[in-house]
């Protein structure tokens, strides 16, 4: 946005705060002044930057602590350590402690991808745009995304494209493969519970212990799991992030991610955009197991 006061354009050349916050109409936010156009453009490049890690930064904190909370002052605090570093110095108590909780991980995040704080100046109305946004994707990612992907990772496990194809179309074998199937994903969804599991397989017992082990949150034990995740997602999401983890080291994606650090600390992969999340802590052993 331009200065609220007025200055001349031939003044804009010397060296100056990047920028200030005001409200004003989209056609006066750009000044016929090359200069001017080119510290805009920096801005929202730097604001892009801090956006991208930002996200980069929750998913390592999520998946990296022993316990955690995300919510809206998580997500301003982590834009405002990226920016800063240890330069922020929040005045309430509470944010205080929440600096203190996330530092840690912040200056490891920048230490093994290398990002150097921006240092913005008045970036309050950025930090709030960037923090509802994220709130925002956060929320609708989960409750368009879990679901599915809870009952796509568990036709992958059970290969139910790959056993199909074994029962000629409209057989009864084939009619009883759908019908167990069925049966099976509203056990593993805690839809119908079995009076003993002893008619489960090994393969489909590994596959109710996994999904027990994401720990989902059931407040209301009347209501089926899609409904739970439409209507309070943010709780869903440490669960999100720990199916879409076991996902890829699975190489459910089909694709090999990348590797961020050495191979001899844990490491910090990036995955595809195809994948539900762009970013998980691993252990030594899975990176082994990732190395393309």
């Amino acid at each position: 946005m331009p200065p609220k006061k007025k200055q001349k354009l031939e003044k804009l050349d010397k060296p100056t705060c990047l920028h200030t916050c005001n409200k004003t109409s989209f056609a006066k936010a750009f000044l016929p002044n090359e200069i001017y156009r080119q510290r805009l453009l920096d801005y929202i490049a730097m604001i892009h930057q801090l956006a991208d890690h930002a996200s980069h930064t929750l998913k390592f904190y999520i998946l990296s602590a022993p316990s955690f909370t995300v919510n809206e002052e998580t997500i301003e605090a982590i834009l405002y350590l990226l920016n800063k570093g240890e330069a922020w110095q929040p005045k309430t108590d509470a944010k205080r402690a929440l600096r203190e909780c996330l530092l840690p991980y912040v200056r490891r995040y920048c230490h093994i991808v290398g990002f150097v704080h921006p240092n913005l100046q008045k970036e309050q109305q950025s930090v709030n745009y960037l923090t509802m946004s994220m709130m925002t994707n956060l929320k609708v990612n989960v409750q368009e995304h879990f679901m599915q992907m809870i009952l796509r990772y568990i036709n992958l496990r059970l290969d139910v494209k790959g056993r199909k194809g074994q029962f000629p179309p409209k057989s009864e074998a084939r009619k009883a493969f759908f019908a167990r199937l069925r049966y099976l994903k509203s056990v593993f969804l805690f839809e119908t519970m079995p009076e003993s599991l002893d008619d489960l397989s090994i393969l489909e017992n590994e596959i109710l212990e996994e999904i027990w082990t994401l720990n989902l949150p059931f407040p209301d034990q009347d209501k089926p799991l899609a409904y739970l995740i439409a209507i309070d997602a943010m709780s869903f999401l440490p669960a999100y992030c720990k199916l879409s983890r076991s996902m890829s080291i699975m190489d459910f994606d089909g694709l090999a991610p990348y590797l961020f650090a050495a191979p001899s600390s844990k490491a910090i992969y990036a995955l595809t955009p195809s994948s539900s999340i762009l970013m998980f802590f691993a252990s030594p052993a899975d990176a082994e197991r990732q190395k393309p």
